[in-house]
């Protein structure tokens, strides 16, 4: 059952993106790991998202994650900016590039932030 939700939340998150290129697309991961869309309100939406309050303020206590893509394909992994961005130890912060998927997030017990690929074993983790 994690692992079809978890590739139905891949397949979703991926298609949204394409739907969105050449900006970047954003969203937010429910704690039952499904994707909330929202308009990406950046001055600069190639290069940077900021989600739509609307959208975080309706979720405000079901948000497992937040979620967006890259266009440029020489940000493959979290930019040194998304990874100023994880203040929130309890939101999980999703990365998609056009080929693979990344986890960041901020490490309160070593006092790091810390990035990997995603995979189903970080859905566990409610």
């Amino acid at each position: 059952m994690l692992e079809t939700k978890f590739n139905l939340l891949l397949d979703t998150i991926g298609k949204y993106s394409q739907s969105q290129y050449p900006l970047e697309a954003c969203g937010i991961i429910t704690l039952d790991f499904e994707f909330i869309p929202s308009s990406n309100l950046s001055n600069n939406p190639r290069h940077s998202f900021i989600i739509d309050p609307i959208v975080v303020n309706r979720y405000d206590e079901n948000i497992w994650g937040i979620f967006h893509s890259h266009t440029d394909e020489k940000f493959e992994t979290p930019s040194e900016l998304d990874m100023s961005l994880t203040v929130y130890p309890d939101i999980k912060f999703i990365l998609f590039n056009n080929k693979n998927f990344y986890i960041y997030w901020y490490d309160t017990d070593k006092n790091i932030k810390r990035y990997e690929k995603f995979n189903e074993d970080h859905c566990k983790y409610k």
